[in-house]
């Protein structure tokens, strides 16, 4: 629903831009093939610019893992109950939804009111049936006095226009039949329909209708027609009303503009240069209209980590050591990684793994969990190769190392940037836990974390929303809500927000609302370690 409201602003912005050019240069000149062009043009353009707009690259940094050990303490207690928790469970009035269905009220009423309009020329002329003229047929009907043309039918009443102004008529609207004026007739009419609201959209519509008015008129003074007579035909038909959107008529636009036009000298081509004008407007759209698309610097703690060589040798020394969090509880599924290298392993159900190295230098085993910080541990193969001992496997040499290499993870907060995208960034590219085809296995880190609805422009959007929400709130309590909170949470291994806290506040109105918000967020798609959902506690400050 939001984006199809930002499809409609960007719409209305590009029409009024271009019809603003057109009225400024181009209004009062006598180039009106090209100015037809530009019209229906004004009407197509800002559709497809904002349907199929440029894309640019924005790189942002991941979402920062803080080790806060204070907080992650707080985060471990008992969570508070919110005093304001039934802000995000009191029914709101959706004006989105209002909005919407007065939307389509306008297009129903609209095209009701077109179709109406259409019915009558339609059924005059299946009810007169005349053999075409060349391009066009000729109608007598009684109901409209004013004479008009309908796609590739002229409508003419016989009791009002006498028979030697019957020429000129028919000169007038076959031009607007030879050029195909109806096409012009037929996008502007949908373009007003489906943007009814916007005032831009009637006033082009005007401008097209009157430029093909001009035309005509070129058209018929062309053939040798005296204007002096001609304009007295028009004015004469000054009282005419106009017959639907779809059709041509006569008197459209009747004025002293119209008349003026007829007898103006033809623009210098010279001055044709005053279109280039268009270039740094249609340049302004493009850029309006551009959206970014987010990608994420993915700088990750094993990458951080200077890139060790690995030497090739046969012989290798087998890593064993166990992986568990403060409390004692292993850590199932967490990713040891040999720093700067590819070769990795899992620990198991029971907190132990075990990794084969190739001897020699200095290495580094890295333990990674989500929503734990990461934990790097140190060793010499060189100095272990005395507390191990040797043994063959298929004729291989190995060396297993006697001492164990234990890990204990402590629980991190990752820190929710509040600098929100105004855009919906694409998704993150999938990765999967598999194998690269060739001799040598390469292990992959697998780690998702939380992800909020429509991800971080979603929560970007919830939260401003549910600021103004609770400022109104407030505001009718006859108080004033100012200051800002930081909040700790738990996105659960079911995706819930759970274990709200209030990590720090500036007011106790401050901490109050901000529980609220962040009570009332929708659910998460929950942190994974390779494929398990596992809970990862998140920050998140608050200003109001």
């Amino acid at each position: 629903m939001e984006e199809l409201l930002y499809f409609f602003l960007r719409v209305c912005l590009g029409s009024s831009l271009l019809y603003v050019f057109y009225f400024s240069f181009l209004r009062k000149t006598t180039f009106f093939q090209i100015n037809r062009i530009y019209l229906i043009s004004a009407t197509i353009l800002p559709v497809l610019l904002s349907l199929f707009p440029l894309h640019y690259t924005v790189v942002v940094q991941a979402d920062t893992t803080q080790d806060l050990v204070v907080w992650s303490n707080i985060l471990g207690q008992t969570p508070m109950e919110t005093e304001l928790s039934e802000v995000s469970s009191t029914p709101k009035f959706n004006w989105v939804v209002i909005l919407f269905a007065i939307y389509i009220t306008g297009v129903l009423l609209f095209s009701l009111r077109l179709l109406i309009q259409s019915l009558k020329p339609i059924q005059i002329i299946f009810k007169n049936k005349r053999k075409p003229e060349g391009r066009y047929q000729i109608h007598e009907n009684r109901h409209f006095s004013l004479p008009f043309s309908f796609f590739n039918h002229i409508f003419i009443h016989p009791d009002y226009h006498k028979q030697e102004d019957l020429e000129s008529i028919i000169a007038h609207e076959e031009v607007h039949i030879r050029e195909l004026h109806w096409i012009d007739l037929l996008v502007i009419e949908v373009f007003t329909l489906v943007f009814w609201f916007n005032p831009f959209s009637w006033l082009l519509e005007h401008a097209i209708k009157q430029n093909h008015e001009y035309l005509a008129d070129s058209g018929v003074l062309s053939r040798g027609q005296s204007p002096v007579r001609y304009q007295l035909l028009l004015v004469n038909q000054l009282m005419g009303m106009q017959v639907l959107g779809f059709t041509n008529n006569l008197n459209f636009a009747l004025g002293p503009t119209r008349l003026k036009m007829m007898k103006k000298q033809k623009t210098p081509k010279k001055k044709l240069i005053r279109f280039a004008l268009i270039i740094p407007v249609l340049a302004v759209l493009l850029v309006a209209f551009a959206q970014p698309e987010y990608h994420k610097n993915e700088i990750n703690d094993l990458e951080r980590h200077e890139s060790l060589p690995v030497t090739d040798t046969t012989d290798k020394i087998k890593i064993m050591g166990t992986v568990v969090d403060t409390e004692g509880t292993p850590l199932w599924g967490t990713t040891i990684v040999v720093k700067g290298t590819t070769i990795g392993t899992v620990v198991d159900k029971n907190g132990h793994f075990e990794l084969e190295i190739p001897v020699g230098g200095d290495f580094a085993l890295v333990a990674s969990f989500v929503g734990y910080k990461t934990n790097v541990n140190e060793l010499n193969l060189a100095e272990n190769r005395s507390n191990s001992y040797e043994v063959a496997v298929d004729g291989k040499k190995y060396y297993t190392c006697k001492n164990e290499y234990n890990f204990v993870m402590e629980k991190s907060v990752i820190v929710i940037d509040t600098d929100f995208p105004e855009q919906v960034p694409p998704p993150p590219p999938a990765f999967s836990d598999k194998q690269i085809s060739g001799s040598d296995d390469v292990f992959f880190v697998v780690e998702d974390l939380p992800h909020y609805p429509m991800g971080h422009y979603g929560l970007g959007q919830y939260i401003k929303t549910k600021k103004g929400e609770v400022k109104e709130k407030i505001f009718l309590e006859g108080k004033k809500l100012t200051g800002k909170a930081t909040m700790g949470f738990t996105v659960n291994s079911n995706g819930e927000v759970t274990n709200i806290q209030v990590l720090d506040k500036t007011t106790e109105e401050a901490g109050k609302a901000a529980t609220a918000i962040v009570a009332g967020m929708d659910k998460w798609s929950p942190g994974k370690q390779r494929g398990k959902a596992v809970p990862v506690n998140y920050a998140i400050e608050l200003e109001f």
